[in-house]
């Protein structure tokens, strides 16, 4: 009996391991907007504040006018806020004229991918202030455009280019 046995539970032991030494799929990739990755010094001050559903680190997606899905595998490599600061920068910096110094706030309340009848888009929308010694100046930030291609790199590129488009019309706004 004991000989019958062993062979079958090494057998069985063998199995087990053999299905426990498998390669894991490969983790989905974390995003970066590519304006965040430029360098550029400007002299404002720049802060933003992020709605906290995009601040929980996935990439959103608005199925409808009351679904939202923050995605768990496609993830931004880094704070949003922190990359839209940067990215605003980069852009700021890029600008020829802005004011010497000054404070800009940016709420942004949405950054997300939105599907809809008509084909996806991607959607910005939030506040920005501009604050330097006596003046203040303010506006609407409401930007929506196409996701050229398919999956969350091609959003993302989407909503980098809105974020520049924001950047530019800011810049515009403070002449």
């Amino acid at each position: 009996m004991k000989s019958v046995l062993i062979p079958g539970l090494l057998a069985a032991l063998m199995t087990l391991l053999s299905a426990c030494s498998q390669t894991p799929p490969a983790p989905a990739p974390d995003y970066l907007l590519p304006g965040a990755s430029h360098s550029g010094h400007t002299p404002l001050r720049i802060h933003v504040t992020l709605a906290s559903y995009l601040d929980q680190g996935g990439i959103v997606l608005q199925l409808s006018n009351t679904e939202l899905h923050v995605a768990r595998q496609h993830r931004w490599a880094e704070p949003l806020g922190s990359q839209l600061q940067r990215a605003m920068a980069s852009t700021l910096a890029s600008q020829a004229t802005l004011p010497e110094q000054g404070k800009l706030a940016l709420q942004i309340s949405r950054f997300q991918g939105v599907q809809n009848d008509e084909g996806d888009v991607a959607m910005i929308t939030g506040t920005w202030q501009f604050s330097a010694e006596e003046q203040t100046r303010q506006g609407k930030i409401d930007w929506q455009g196409p996701i050229n291609g398919e999956g969350y790199a091609a959003l993302v590129e989407a909503l980098d280019q809105g974020w520049q488009e924001v950047g530019r019309a800011i810049t515009l706004a403070l002449k």
